[in-house]
């Protein structure tokens, strides 16, 4: 059986950073922006098409039964919001959600 592979923490560098605001947007399910909103989010510019509001998104997926992958999503989920603050970032979802 191979070795599983460790990653550094996502966080490193953030141990001491002041705590990201809880906030909520409207819609109770993504955290507001701290942050005026990029341009990106009311026009898109070619080629990509919106496809939503937003002419783009990403996903963190990981194994909610392995505890090394909850807290490395979890990690990086800060990160994200502390690298960029624009976004508008739903909250990590302890189950899959959506169709």
């Amino acid at each position: 059986m191979a070795t599983p592979k460790t990653w550094k923490s996502p966080l490193t560098g953030y141990e001491n950073a002041e705590p990201l605001p809880d906030t909520r947007h409207e819609d109770g399910k993504s955290f507001n922006p701290p942050a005026p909103l990029s341009k990106a989010y009311e026009s898109v510019t070619e080629p990509t098409l919106p496809m939503s509001k937003n002419g783009f998104a990403f996903h963190i997926y990981f194994m909610q039964s392995k505890p090394s992958e909850v807290k490395y999503a979890h990690e990086l989920h800060e990160r994200i919001r502390r690298e960029f603050p624009e976004l508008r970032i739903y909250q990590v979802w302890e189950k899959p959600v959506g169709t």
